[in-house]
């Protein structure tokens, strides 16, 4: 596992470094959004109006490595490397060791086009190494939004879909809709609205994170069971094959 090489590929793929999917200024924007009550920014998190702009902003700047000077508008956000792989390997860590114990992981993503086939290798070394996969109301209607909808599993992973489709979504009604009838799950993998109603429940969460989804920052500010993975969310699903190997590599290596 050369950890060097995979902090050089995320980087030339921009799934770290400087960022290429989100403005500085619209990040900012974003913040003073979730503190206005912008509800899909909170991710069905309570609690987020206990903090200022610049205090959020501050969290971000420990997790990911941007700038905490909120009048920075212009220049690029940032991910550090280190920190991403740093936070890789942790919650590779945490998988394992639940795996190891046959929990059960409920593992959903917001973004199909962009994370679910690391998703899927993630998940299946989480299998492969003893954990056992939730898949909560699958194909069942759900109640969201405009016309149909569900949460269908690729391969153990959850997305919103419309029954021909899979959405992106930030919203944490789906994952609201998945706990409210149980089984409740020993662990979650998610992003969005999918992680933000997890960590709500004090569900432990390994948790990706994008520049722009600060809301996810507060929980693990507050010390909460979440173990956060900073990186650019919806890059092309090859630019992940670094992490998903190194999940791959953690999780068969501790089972």
């Amino acid at each position: 596992m050369n950890l060097d090489a995979i902090k050089q590929e995320l980087q030339a793929c921009g799934v770290t470094g400087p960022h290429v999917s989100h403005p500085r200024r619209g990040n900012i924007a974003k913040i003073r959004g979730l503190l206005d009550g912008d509800t899909e920014a909170a991710f069905g998190l309570s609690g987020t109006d206990r903090y200022s702009a610049g205090e959020i902003l501050g969290f971000m700047s420990e997790l990911t490595g941007c700038s905490d000077d909120l009048e920075e508008l212009d220049d690029r956000d940032f991910i550090d490397p280190d920190r991403t792989v740093t936070a890789m390997r942790t919650g590779a860590g945490r998988l394992a060791a639940e795996a190891g114990k046959g929990s059960t992981l409920l593992a959903c993503t917001g973004h199909p086009t962009g994370i679910l086939e690391h998703h899927l290798r993630v998940v299946g070394a989480y299998r492969a190494a003893g954990g056992k996969i939730l898949q909560a109301r699958a194909e069942e209607p759900l109640d969201f939004g405009r016309g149909r909808s569900e949460v269908r599993y690729v391969g153990g992973v959850g997305c919103l879909a419309d029954g021909a489709s899979l959405k992106h979504t930030h919203s944490s009604k789906l994952m609201e809709a998945l706990l409210e009838t149980g089984p409740r799950p020993d662990l979650v993998l998610a992003d969005h609205g999918f992680a933000g109603a997890a960590i709500e429940r004090g569900i432990p969460t390994v948790a990706v994170m994008d520049i722009n989804d600060q809301g996810l920052s507060i929980p693990w500010a507050e010390k909460k069971d979440v173990i956060i993975i900073p990186l650019d969310d919806n890059r092309p699903p090859r630019c992940y094959e670094p992490s998903w190997r190194l999940f791959e590599d953690v999780i068969a290596a501790v089972s």
